[in-house]
C-alpha cells in the first residue's frame, strides 16, 4: 500500500483542468473587435484580487488572445499598459482647448 504524502497547499493547487483548451474554445467564434474587448475585460479583472482558480482562467484567456495571429500588438499593449501620461493629460487635462475666449473688440 503506497501512501501519497502531500501538503495542504499542494492539494489545494492540484488541478487537472485544461485552462488553455477552455480558453481556446472560448475565443473560437469571436471576431477581432470582440477579442480586443475581451482582452480589456480580462486585464481589468486581473487587477482585482481573486481566487487562484479564477486567476488561472483569466491568465489562460489572456495568453491565448496574445498568441492569436492577426491582432494588433500595439492595441493589446495599450490595453495592458493604459494610455500614456501625455495622452491622459491632453484628453482630460486642466487646460485642454482654448482657455481664453477670443471676443470681438470694439
Amino acid at each position: 500500500m503506497v501512501r501519497e504524502t502531500y501538503t495542504r497547499r499542494q492539494a489545494r493547487d492540484y488541478d487537472e483542468r485544461n485552462y488553455h483548451g477552455d480558453a481556446v474554445n472560448l475565443i473560437k467564434g469571436l471576431d477581432k473587435y470582440q477579442l480586443y474587448e475581451l482582452y480589456e475585460i480580462v486585464i481589468e479583472k486581473l487587477s482585482y484580487g481573486t481566487t487562484m482558480k479564477r486567476e488561472k482562467e483569466l491568465l489562460a484567456v489572456k495568453k491565448v488572445i496574445e498568441e492569436k495571429k492577426g491582432l494588433d500588438t500595439s492595441r493589446l499593449h495599450r490595453a495592458r499598459q493604459g494610455r500614456s501620461e501625455m495622452a491622459k493629460e491632453g484628453a482630460h487635462g486642466e487646460k485642454s482647448g482654448r482657455t481664453t475666449v477670443n471676443r470681438k473688440k470694439g
